[in-house]
């Protein structure tokens, strides 16, 4: 009899612990994302960041697991006294350097001044979605990030994440691109993101984070072409970033 009602008890406490998880309230997407930024590192360290220095090394390849093309970038970002960007690589023999400053792009190839508003447009695009990239969580706190808690989901490699969709607008009114951001229900670490860009989806998995800038960096992710569920389809391309310190 008393061992029914210790199991008994043990039963009760036990669905009432259930019942108390199950009540209590989903958390907020800034609550999530500041919380990311404390397992980052902690948004005053990412506040005093003057500048970043890194090499990215990208992997390109095609539906059928071919490479197609290796890039090596150096970027370079500061923001003082306003942002300003620099990338730069080799390719085929030509060197081509791209400056984001006071709003402006400028391009060189082969130290020579290069005026194309359509190939400025890219690189701008470039070299924004790469600082975009790099400076996660911390740029889902601009006000264009329009946030949405979506709850927890299970993700392929068994985590349970946070998701966090974030919705952009451009500058017509009209809808950009919508992001899924994934952190970690454990430590609220970033695990990746799936983005919805035109009529392609793409999910992007983070590997390994690096301990040198004290911000737990991307240092190895793994683009996917998926379908609209994020069920993989082949492999986009394999990113390394090496980070001065």
């Amino acid at each position: 009899m008393g061992n029914n009602r210790q199991i008994k008890k043990g039963l009760y406490i036990t669905f009432m612990l259930l019942l108390f998880v199950g009540c209590k309230k989903a958390p907020s997407s800034l609550e999530v994302i500041h919380a990311s930024l404390d397992a980052h590192g902690g948004i005053n360290a990412w506040e005093s960041t003057e500048q970043l220095s890194y090499q990215k090394t990208s992997l390109l390849y095609d539906s059928l697991g071919n490479l197609k093309q290796k890039v090596v970038q150096e970027h370079f970002n500061t923001w003082d006294p306003s942002f300003y960007a620099e990338m730069k690589w080799v390719d085929d023999t030509i060197a081509t350097k791209v400056i984001l400053e006071k709003g402006q792009i400028i391009v060189y190839r082969n130290d020579s001044l290069i005026k194309t508003p359509a190939l400025g447009a890219k690189y701008r695009s470039d070299i924004m979605g790469a600082h975009y990239v790099v400076w996660q969580p911390y740029k889902l706190l601009e006000p264009d990030a329009q946030l949405n808690y979506q709850g927890i989901k299970t993700l392929e490699r068994g985590v349970s994440a946070h998701t966090v969709q974030v919705n952009y607008y451009k500058a017509d009114g009209s809808k950009g691109n919508t992001w899924w951001y994934y952190f970690d229900v454990e430590n609220y670490k970033l695990l990746g993101n799936m983005v919805h860009h035109g009529t392609t989806y793409a999910y992007i998995e983070n590997i390994a984070y690096e301990e040198k800038t004290g911000l737990s960096l991307n240092a190895e992710r793994k683009s996917f072409r998926t379908d609209s569920l994020g069920n993989k389809k082949y492999l986009i391309a394999h990113y390394f970033y090496d980070y001065e310190k």
